[in-house]
């Protein structure tokens, strides 16, 4: 499939695949994913026309370091790869939420995407982190502070929700249980392979225990469900591998979270707490979504949130368990229900109501 490419800032650009506008010369709300881990924005291909159909506008980018967007320079993948001191891991991560927020901000320009309304109802962008990409739109809020004062007052007219899926611990900073297991952590696994073999350990579903229990030893760690079929099976070989990605690109995703677990943090928290972050971003609500038979990792990532917090006199976000749902957000979000979507995110109407 041909990627659009978008300036993302001086000598960057990032690739896109875009739906179009569902309604020329109306007010939309469009929605702007960020892919995660092992996974190209193409995770998102089927979510185009259903989203179009449903009257929203659907665009998914693609990081740095993947197909069609800028490689990272030497200097950059040097402190992704190694970490480097606590002022570069700081620089790098608020240059990479300015990357994402620029996008968004040409892309508004772009398309003369329309604010939200004054009702919330329609209009605007809703921001969509799935797993790993959940930092990456987090750093874009809470590095807005750095942009111009028109960029900054575009987007915050434009951006009136943050939805970030199935998040792990780590994703957002927070501590991981002692029972974490995934394939590329495992060293029984061959170097080569774990990559691949997160990628289709990744898609399955899980049954798990009593949730209501937070319990981590109840959890399925390390086995999915043989009741359904994991997504991997169900997608033709040569689409899943157009879609994954095992090579420089994946990989310099792991040591990214593993090195900069402070930094992730405090992106996560200045978008619920700082003043000047929300101040900048008056209408923005915060949103987890949790599938219910995703991989342990990420109900483990529900409960640090709840716990996190618990701990915060903060603002605090929303959290939807999404009953039967798995991580892999090709089947997950293709059925889901848009216009409910917006409307949880927007923050109008009770949880109950709206999904």
């Amino acid at each position: 499939m041909a990627f659009n490419t978008l300036s993302a800032g001086p000598g960057v650009e990032l690739s896109y695949i875009d739906s179009g506008a569902p309604v020329p010369h109306q007010a939309y709300t469009t929605i702007v994913a960020i892919h995660g881990m092992c996974f190209s924005n193409l995770i998102f291909e089927k979510m185009l026309p259903v989203s179009l159909k449903r009257g929203t506008r659907f665009v998914a980018l693609n990081r740095r370091h993947y197909p069609g967007s800028t490689e990272y320079s030497s200097e950059e993948l040097g402190i992704v790869m190694s970490g480097g001191t606590e002022e570069q891991k700081v620089a790098e991560l608020q240059a990479r939420g300015i990357e994402i927020a620029t996008f968004i901000d040409n892309l508004i320009l772009q398309n003369n995407l329309s604010p939200v309304t004054q009702d919330r109802k329609e209009g605007g962008i809703i921001l969509l982190g799935w797993s790993l990409g959940s930092a990456s739109a987090l750093a874009a809020i809470a590095s807005a502070h750095a942009l111009p004062s028109e960029t900054r007052a575009r987007l915050g007219a434009h951006i009136k929700s943050v939805i970030i899926y199935d998040p792990a611990p780590i994703v957002l900073g927070l501590p991981t249980p002692d029972q974490n297991w995934t394939p590329f952590l495992d060293t029984y696994v061959p170097e080569g392979l774990r990559l691949a073999a997160f990628g289709q350990w990744v898609t399955g579903y899980f049954d798990h225990g009593d949730l209501a229990k937070r319990d981590p030893s109840t959890l399925s760690w390390v086995l999915p469900s043989a009741s359904r079929i994991p997504t991997f099976f169900n997608i033709p070989a040569e689409k899943f591998a157009e879609i994954s990605r095992y090579g420089n690109d994946g990989s310099s995703d792991l040591p990214y979270m593993i090195h900069f677990m402070p930094q992730l943090k405090s992106a996560y928290r200045k978008v619920l707490d700082d003043p000047e972050v929300l101040n900048i971003f008056p209408l923005l609500k915060l949103v987890l979504l949790v599938g219910e038979q995703s991989g342990a990792f990420a109900i483990s990532g529900m409960w640090a949130v709840e716990d996190d917090q618990k701990k915060s006199n903060g603002s605090q976000s929303k959290i939807k368990l999404v009953n039967g749902a798995n991580h892999f957000v090709r089947t997950t979000f293709r059925d889901f229900p848009f216009h409910k979507l917006i409307t949880f995110s927007s923050g109008i109407g009770m949880i109950q109501q709206v999904l």
